[in-house]
């Protein structure tokens, strides 16, 4: 139909009513051509708010009301405000409506939602047996009522309109799911280069500096600060945007507020009040992002405001929390490559400590003339505390060490390594009660007063086989005799470095064809069983026990074997040293 014949039936159908008429030919064919308008507005390419004004203006003008209203109902089933004309000032947003009409009618009196809004009729628009959107329309000019062909015309009118709205609906909410695959596609562009920049260093102060850069640019952050938990708790690590004197040194870790944090990014607005939230309020920080490995809390992101006061959405708490592992799998990877790097440091140094000490220890036992002479010390760590030496003196004289030291580890060695070198210098140089008295000063003075040495020395003259000994608080050393008698070696005194000054004696002792000598340190006598029953003097004379020409290497063996066969599975406790001395 061309556009001057519409316009003429126009004009007459005005003019009929200006005359108080409404010829039913002219009534439809203006129904019908609002029905051509309203297909071809909802066909249009228009903008969707704009097909929905135009619209509604159409319906408004062919029934001549000066109020009407249209809902679309959204994704989560609510009816939307989306087209509006005549409506009370700050009516806007959503539309609480319980029961919908099922065909177009005034409204319900129970709706009062409907009625306050001053709709004389109220329109349904279905899908199939869905109501997509709802017509409101007020009263119509001059008093008139919503009669059946106002009625009838308005059910035509919503099911020409309810495909289009649908695929309006329906492009709406393809809309958005673009919209949100686009971020989630920008979002993971973001955390791949991040992950191939955290995975490139294993330096904790470049994942620092490059985390809290990364989510002040993405989210368009005001400030950002990285804290990790230490003793005193939540402890900043790095900061952004903020001067020193804003951001807190520390972050309360409430109980509650701990609770939350392992569970996912916090808005902070929407916690309760805590001293948790007034600290990251103060320094203008809106999300708190938790850095948790194992369900241990480990640090935390505080994300500042952004720009234009923009709240933080869903998407960007998934993508805070997806951040949040990659930054606490970066820093663990950096902490534990540090412990690595200290541990393969620390064994270089026991290593070398361990090849110093060894170097201490005598390479072979010496050659005495009708004497053999068997030692050896094992440590139970790395390295040990347990010292022995022979030491070469005048007229053919040999000096025998055995010493223990208190404490293992480093520690215990450096002391040892001092004791030997001690010994080595003033060996043959004075009595033995004199020299060990001078080591107790030497002692005293350059090492922690927690720290001593057990200690038996000897000076064998195998010319006359007699050994002269100082025992300075040592396991007193078993003689065996060869007429079948045991004697234990006590002369002495208390143990050296552990007072500023000792009394020392000393005594002497004859050795006879078969007799035997053995000094263990107490790694021998306090070896524990799996039950944790020590192996005892008994034990010992047990082991030493010397069969029918058995010299001092295989009473050494017996003795080990013994003290090894004891501690079984449970393993050795304290460092063990042995030193046998057999007259032959």
């Amino acid at each position: 139909m061309s556009t001057p014949v519409v316009f003429q039936y126009q004009q007459a159908l005005d003019e009929f009513r200006r005359e108080g008429r409404e010829p039913p030919l002219l009534k439809r064919m203006s129904e019908l051509i609002s029905l051509l308008d309203l297909t071809t507005t909802l066909s249009s390419r228009l903008s969707g708010q704009e097909i929905l004004d135009a619209a509604l203006l159409i319906v408004m003008g062919e029934l001549q009301v000066a109020r009407g209203a249209l809902f679309v109902r959204d994704a989560e089933g609510r009816f939307r405000l989306r087209a509006a004309r005549g409506l009370p000032q700050g009516v806007h947003g959503m539309l609480d409506v319980g029961r919908v009409p099922a065909e177009p009618g005034a409204p319900d009196p129970s709706e009062p939602a409907l009625a306050d809004l001053g709709f004389a009729l109220v329109c349904p628009v279905k899908k199939g047996d869905r109501t997509i959107a709802l017509l409101g329309l007020g009263p119509r000019l001059e008093g008139r009522g919503f009669g059946r062909e106002e009625t009838g015309f308005l059910q035509s009118l919503a099911a020409c309109a309810s495909t289009p709205i649908e695929n309006g609906l329906i492009y709406e909410e393809l809309r958005q799911v673009n919209q949100s695959l686009s971020v989630k596609v920008y979002q993971l562009h973001n955390l791949f280069d991040i992950g191939r920049e955290l995975t490139g260093t294993l330096d904790e102060d470049a994942i620092q500096r490059l985390v809290v850069a990364t989510v002040m640019g993405h989210f368009l952050a005001s400030r950002c600060a990285l804290y990790l938990l230490g003793p005193s708790g939540l402890e900043l690590a790095h900061a952004r945007g903020l001067r020193a004197d804003e951001a807190p040194r520390f972050l309360p870790v409430e109980a509650k507020a701990l609770v939350a944090a392992l569970a996912a990014p916090q808005r902070v607005g929407e916690w309760p009040g805590g001293a948790l939230r007034e600290a990251l309020a103060a320094a203008r920080f809106a999300l708190l992002v938790p850095l948790a490995a194992g369900g241990r809390l480990s640090g935390a992101l505080a994300v500042g405001e952004r720009a234009a006061g923009q709240a933080f959405s869903d998407e960007d708490l998934e993508f805070a929390q997806a951040l949040a592992r990659q930054t606490q799998a970066a820093l663990e990877g950096a902490r534990l490559h540090r412990v690595g790097l200290a541990k393969e440091r620390q064994d270089r140094e026991l290593q070398i400590a361990r090849q110093i000490q060894q170097s201490l220890f005598p390479r072979r036992s010496p050659h005495v003339a009708g004497f053999e002479i068997a030692a050896q010390s094992r440590s139970c760590h790395e390295i040990g505390g347990d010292y022995y030496d022979f030491i070469p003196l005048e007229d053919d004289r040999l000096a025998m060490v055995i010493a223990d030291v208190s404490g293992k580890g480093t520690p215990a060695s450096i002391l040892m390594a001092s004791v030997h070198a001690s010994l080595r210098a003033m060996a043959g140089s004075a009595q033995p009660t004199q020299m060990l008295e001078r080591l107790n000063r030497f002692l005293y003075e350059n090492t922690l007063q927690s720290r001593y040495v057990t200690l038996f020395y000897g000076e064998l003259d195998p010319t006359r086989r007699r050994i002269v000994y100082v025992n300075a608080g040592h396991v007193p050393p078993y003689l065996l005799r060869a007429r079948g008698y045991r004697e234990r070696l006590t002369v002495g005194g208390p143990v050296l470095g552990l007072l500023e000054k000792v009394s020392l004696d000393a005594d002497e002792v004859e050795l006879a064809s078969g007799d035997l000598l053995a000094v263990v340190t107490d790694g021998a006598t306090e070896a524990l069983s799996p039950t944790g029953e020590e192996f005892g003097d008994e034990r010992v004379l047990c082991a030493l026990a010397p069969d029918a020409g058995q010299g001092a290497s295989a009473a050494l063996g017996s003795l080990v074997g013994a003290v090894d066969a004891w501690t079984g599975a449970a393993g050795c406790t304290d460092d063990l040293t042995a030193l046998v001395l057999r007259a032959t």
